[in-house]
């Protein structure tokens, strides 16, 4: 009975320990929450760079030459995404407030700076493409081009064919009509 009594007091003790720990959680997930919401594009960035660049080996010339794009390109992107700033964070303040209208005016004011950011994306593959050999730009392409189906497919599977969080996979699942 003693030992019984023992593991009982301990697993309790474990218990209360794990539920203490468990409520402290949410505050210090909180201040996690608060980084800015660029880090989180600049991640989604980083996987689609990755994902163009699945099964190639490259050499140490190539990431050289690649690392060397990257940097002409991000100072680019990052002047322009500094001139969208101010309309997106009118399209934010609009969004909260439930007047859509108002942001779908702010995220059109952007629509020019979005058609250079593609512009400056494209370049940036074909600079790219052409810096590695003739058999990695095979891969590439290929890669390029399971990418793009995958966003077409994605695309085709949102509720108004349009970006948003509204449609998918999770408005079926809560039994809204997708």
């Amino acid at each position: 009975m003693g030992k019984t009594r023992v593991i009982a007091l301990a697993f309790a003790s474990l218990v209360s320990v794990a539920s203490f720990a468990g409520a402290q959680a949410p505050a210090q997930q909180g201040t996690r929450q608060g980084r800015h919401e660029m880090q989180r594009g600049m991640r989604a960035g980083a996987r689609v760079e990755r994902g163009l660049f699945r099964g190639i080996k490259l050499s140490d010339a190539e990431k050289a030459k690649i690392k060397d794009i990257n940097g002409k390109y991000a100072t680019q992107a990052k002047a322009l995404r500094e001139q969208m700033k101010p309309a997106m964070q009118e399209a934010r303040a609009a969004r909260q407030k439930g007047d859509t209208a108002a942001a779908r005016a702010a995220f059109a004011k952007n629509k020019p700076t979005f058609d250079k950011l593609a512009q400056l994306r494209k370049s940036e593959q074909s600079e790219v493409r052409s810096a590695l050999t003739p058999e990695n730009q095979k891969l590439y392409d290929a890669n390029v081009q399971q990418m793009a189906k995958r966003r077409d497919e994605m695309k085709a599977n949102r509720k108004d064919g349009k970006g948003g969080r509204r449609g998918g996979f999770g408005a079926q699942r809560s039994g809204q009509a997708g």
